[in-house]
């Protein structure tokens, strides 16, 4: 036989598995990107509400997704290690700890936006997020309230309570139906 002929034969049943063995690989490669896209929007949506989950798992989800990704894994570790620093209760080192803790995140978010093909700059990533104060002071008093019903729990607080001398006015014939 010719060798044109075995030629033919080989791309017969060789294309239709290297074509699909191509399209899987290619498939692959898509989800990963697409993954590693969620991550970003969601660290980029929630950038200004860091206790918020979809933040957290996000950032969680850095270590694997990138992984390879020198420059973005370096400043994940920054920032991982920065939030696993001491927290202490003076707030002039807390504030110079939260002012940092914006700068490794931006950080972050320029190394992954580039990786991506995104096109932020830095002050960019700093400036243009929107977090209500409002919310702010709701997550504080929620936090407050927790924190004084543990203590209430635990035993260390009591409830104050006060008699009063005004009696309640006597149940009408239509308020007892």
């Amino acid at each position: 036989m010719a060798p044109q002929i075995w030629i033919a034969i080989v791309a017969i049943i060789t294309g239709p598995t290297s074509a699909l063995l191509i399209g899987k690989y290619i498939e692959d490669r898509r989800a990963k990107k697409n993954r590693k896209i969620k991550i970003f929007q969601d660290l980029m949506a929630n950038r200004a509400s860091r206790l918020s989950a979809a933040w957290v798992q996000a950032l969680n989800g850095i270590e694997t997704e990138f992984y390879g990704d020198t420059r973005v894994i370096e400043a994940w570790r920054v920032l991982v290690d920065h939030l696993n620093s001491s927290t202490v209760d003076d707030p002039a080192q807390l504030n110079r700890w939260t002012e940092k803790l914006g700068d490794v995140v931006n950080d972050l978010l320029f190394e992954m936006g580039s990786s991506l093909g995104y096109h932020f700059d830095k002050v960019t990533l700093k400036r243009n997020a929107y977090a209500p104060r409002l919310w702010g002071e709701v997550e504080l008093e929620g936090h407050a309230v927790r924190k004084k019903f543990l203590e209430l729990l635990e035993g260390k607080r009591k409830i104050p309570v006060a008699i009063f001398e005004e009696k309640f006015p006597d149940l009408t014939d239509d308020s007892k139906k």
